[in-house]
């Protein structure tokens, strides 16, 4: 998950904008479903790792919660390529599925992110949260991103240190606030003079 997470960063930093991330989510055993799980999680192999995906969903008898997943899983794949409306179409379908899946809701908030439809990801990230996900850092940092993009500097601060308590070594979000570091300092220097 770290090299996806780089991939998101560097491709942010390119931009010069803080990126969302994604989670993925857990599907237990030995099946094809639990092997998407893996390459999601791994990030490495995205085309592979939706047709693994597919596969899983196509021949697979699943849990309402493990379909709802894979459709998850399938779409944090399809965001590293870029494809966010097909995505988008699996977050849907996993909520519609299973609509206490929290991490659906974050990781959708994470493409309307990338829609610039921040108002959208701010309900929908709030709700995951408030459901519950599997990893609570990845909710609380697209939620500072989208926040930071919408001029909510105070609030997007202190998500981005809420991330950093979650999870120490989450490298987004301490980039993030090395940048509040800079405008602090930069602040007290005009103030000075």
């Amino acid at each position: 998950m770290a090299r996806r997470w780089a991939g998101i960063a560097a491709l942010a930093a390119l931009l010069g904008l803080p990126a969302p991330a994604q989670a993925v989510v857990t599907v237990v055993g030995n099946s094809l479903a639990h092997t998407c799980f893996v390459l999601a999680k791994i990030g490495k192999d995205p085309k592979g790792g939706i047709g693994t995906c597919n596969s899983a969903l196509d021949n697979e008898m699943l849990s309402s919660h493990d379909r709802a997943a894979t459709m998850v899983n399938r779409a944090s794949m399809e965001m590293q390529l870029n494809r966010i409306q097909a995505a988008m179409d699996d977050y849907n379908n996993g909520i519609r599925i299973f609509p206490t899946l929290g991490d659906a809701y974050v990781d959708r908030g994470g493409a309307f992110i990338a829609q610039k439809r921040f108002d959208e990801a701010m309900a929908d990230i709030n709700h995951g949260i408030e459901l519950g996900v599997s990893y609570p850092f990845v909710g609380y940092y697209n939620r500072a991103v989208a926040e930071q993009l919408t001029g909510k500097y105070k609030e997007a601060y202190l998500d981005y240190k809420k991330t950093i308590e979650l999870e120490p070594a989450f490298t987004p979000a301490a980039d993030r606030l090395k940048d509040y570091d800079i405008a602090k300092a930069a602040a007290a220097l005009t103030a000075g003079n």
